[in-house]
């Protein structure tokens, strides 16, 4: 008997492009077919294999590589204050935000990801800045899905001449389907 399931399906699973009922199928049938169960094992571990290799920040010369390489990314620019939706797509391999701040003066940056009651998550420290761009480019594969109930928020400091300042918070509402 030939298996109704294809690889490509489990793609679209684990990309989020299925609906509900499409996702809730195929994941049933992988559970009671051996041959879907290792192929879905396999694309599980693969697709977050790729999401390790991507880091939560990255530079401009990253995103320009990752799109030179045929990667379909959306900035969505996040000045301080604001809340701006950003929506995972079937056209989408990677959201970026683009925490957008005075940084011309900076000699390194931290970034504090909480959850939106103050949950701690991640100190990421020493990330890649564009001085001149004013910019923290946030890299989202689904990263912070799960992570916190609600959107996470990206808590900013500079270090200055030694001295560490807090920025501010920046949030990105995720439309996760």
């Amino acid at each position: 008997m030939t298996c109704p399931i294809t690889t490509e399906m489990f793609h679209a699973l684990f990309s989020h492009e299925l609906s509900e009922q499409e996702a809730n199928e195929i994941s049933a049938h992988a559970f009671g077919c051996d041959r879907c169960a290792r192929e879905f094992e396999r694309v599980a571990r693969l697709i977050e294999g790729l999401r390790e290799v991507i880091p939560f920040v990255i530079s401009h010369a990253q995103r320009d590589r990752l799109v030179a390489a045929g990667s379909r990314v959306r900035v969505t620019n996040v000045p301080l204050s604001t809340a701006p939706h950003a929506l995972f797509s079937a056209d989408v391999d990677l959201l970026v935000h683009a925490l957008q701040m005075d940084l011309a003066k900076v000699d390194r940056v931290d970034v504090d990801v909480r959850g939106p009651n103050g949950e701690p998550g991640a100190l990421l420290e020493n990330v890649p800045f564009d001085r001149t761009a004013g910019e923290v480019l946030i890299a989202c594969q689904r990263h912070f899905e799960g992570m916190f109930p609600g959107d996470p928020v990206f808590r900013v400091h500079a270090i200055e001449a030694g001295v560490r300042r807090t920025i501010g918070d920046f949030v990105v509402v995720h439309d996760w389907r």
